[in-house]
């Protein structure tokens, strides 16, 4: 992957483990206003993540699905197995006993757990199922959902091209309909920001916004000029989450990002401006490596914190939390997630 784009990984990872600090109870005014105004938006670390799954499996896979009618589909998915299950797993297992003794009460719910186990959850809109076990696998259902397509997508957008224009036609009636789910803020969710199906739309996005960037990827731009693009780029995300709040919250899971999340991933993409180049240092880029371990892990590191350490204030427990989730994610990252990618690659 693109530096710039594998150290903007870790920084979205944080915007979503910024989400997750909802249990820091305080009177400090300023602090709750950064809670329920900034921090409560993590939706934008996830569609972050969805169009960039889309841009970077195109970039190292569209050319070598068109021109090759024998495209080996079985490496590609074994590929793609090794890259999120082993650590879903591995997740799975560290958080599930903290499940059964205190969410589930010590009763095993065999359902939800194999849905989860088979990354089969986020196609239940039952928040019991997607937001089951280690909370942010829904993510990775959902992603396993994108891998099982992105042949046939990338496909589908080369043999019909005006395809990718009848998919913006979809989002008036996605508009339309939201209206229906919102009396039903658990359904809302698990239709609109939680089904693989719904969120293909960021993914097909991100394959639209590589075909954009093979394009314009040779066109001169020097560093002064490349700085200020990037720069309007960052004042529009800025500017779409400054007035999040007038928007509906359906649409804030995906839709209203698609334009600056399209914009951020392409323009850090061509890798032209000072940003871009601040970027490619090797400790963010090694943080952008690790920001998967950090994601699956955060929210493991939060709960089991949460119940151990009932004493310690909660402004203590953020740094506490993300020091040990960052230090465990390089560990799972150089001692898991790559060796056991690689024997699984090696073996299958």
């Amino acid at each position: 992957m693109l530096n710039s784009l594998t150290s903007l990984r870790f920084f979205f990872a944080f915007v979503v483990f910024l989400s997750h600090l909802t249990f820091v109870k305080t009177d400090l005014v300023w602090y709750n206003w950064l809670k329920n105004n900034v921090f409560f938006e993590g939706y934008l670390g996830v569609g972050f993540f969805f169009i960039l799954s889309g841009f970077v499996l195109a970039l190292n896979y569209e050319k070598k699905v068109i021109d090759n009618p024998n495209f080996d589909k079985k490496k590609f998915y074994i590929a793609r197995f090794a890259r999120i299950y082993p650590l879903h797993v591995l997740t799975f297992l560290i958080m599930l006993p903290f499940v059964v003794i205190n969410v589930w009460k010590g009763i095993f719910e065999w359902d939800i757990a194999a849905a989860n186990l088979f990354l089969l959850q986020s196609y239940i809109p039952i928040k019991d199922f997607y937001f089951s076990i280690n909370n942010v696998s829904w993510s990775i259902s959902t992603e396993a959902f994108f891998y099982t397509m992105f042949p046939f997508y990338v496909i589908w957008l080369y043999k019909f091209p005006k395809l990718k224009y009848i998919l913006l036609l979809i989002i008036p009636a996605i508009i339309v309909a939201e209206p229906y789910f919102s009396t039903n803020r658990s359904l809302e969710k698990g239709i609109f920001y939680i089904n693989p199906i719904v969120r293909s739309f960021d993914f097909i996005l991100g394959i639209i916004t590589c075909q954009i960037y093979q394009k314009v990827k040779t066109k001169e731009i020097n560093l002064t000029k490349g700085t200020m693009i990037e720069f309007a780029a960052i004042v529009l995300l800025i500017g779409f989450f400054i007035f999040h709040e007038d928007v509906a919250r359906a649409f804030r899971y995906g839709i209203y990002y698609w334009i600056p999340m399209m914009i951020i991933v392409l323009v850090f993409a061509l890798q032209k401006g000072y940003f871009s180049k601040l970027l490619q240092h090797k400790s963010l880029v090694y943080l952008g490596e690790i920001s998967f371990a950090f994601y699956m892990i955060h929210m493991i590191v939060i709960k089991y914190g949460n119940h151990f350490l009932t004493t310690t204030p909660d402004f203590y427990k953020i740094g506490i939390y993300f020091v040990i989730a960052l230090i465990l994610s390089a560990l799972i990252f150089e001692y898991f997630e790559k060796p056991v990618a690689k024997w699984i690659k090696q073996k299958f």
